[in-house]
């Protein structure tokens, strides 16, 4: 077994979207507009993580003070400047030294809809059915759209259905599943 690596304690005062925001960053390894890069996000780590439009800037900013990212206008006709950003050498640092870091996964799912249906004696059946059932249909749905996105094995291998890309799509792909399966055991139950 390879020996645990520490967080070094620059690294370990980041947060989960400040790493998510580098690692993309680092991923396209051009200067990228927040647009474009939460755009990014959506069609590629959305399945397991997508900031709020706003938290994304605030996050781009954040890392720019600190140094981690670079970021330069472009000015444009009949539009507000854009503002682009980049990976900084110590941006890339910080994204290995994340990723080489051993996680203490003490809580890997919270949900609110499980804690409510822990307290459902307390409220009313028929409302936590209807949660039940809107939880296992937006589950549902994000199988679906996490399956058409997966690679057939033996497909060439393309920037964004790479192993790493892939890997973690599987990950979503079995949550996804294991949830419609309990959802819909649990609604059976609710519904004798």
């Amino acid at each position: 077994m390879p020996p645990r690596t520490t967080v070094e304690p620059s690294v370990a005062r980041r947060t989960l979207t400040e790493y998510a925001v580098l690692g993309l960053l680092g991923h396209v390894a051009r200067p990228i507009s927040g647009y474009d890069l939460r755009k990014l996000a959506e069609s590629s780590v959305g399945y397991i993580w997508q900031p709020s439009k706003t938290q994304l800037y605030v996050v781009l900013g954040r890392l720019v003070s600190a140094g981690l990212a670079s970021r330069r206008e472009v000015a444009q006709r009949d539009r507000p400047d854009k503002q682009l950003y980049r990976i900084t050498p110590a941006g890339s640092e910080a994204v290995r030294a994340w990723l080489d870091a051993d996680e203490d996964a003490t809580d890997p799912d919270r949900s609110t809809l499980v804690l409510k249906l822990f307290f459902g004696a307390q409220g009313d059946r028929d409302a936590l059915t209807r949660q039940l059932v809107a939880f296992r249909e937006d589950y549902a749905r994000r199988l679906d759209l996490y399956e058409s996105g997966l690679r057939p094995a033996g497909a060439p291998v393309t920037d964004t259905s790479n192993e790493f890309t892939q890997l973690t799509l599987r990950y979503g792909i079995a949550r996804a599943r294991a949830a419609v399966d309990w959802a819909t055991t649990a609604l059976s139950e609710l519904q004798r």
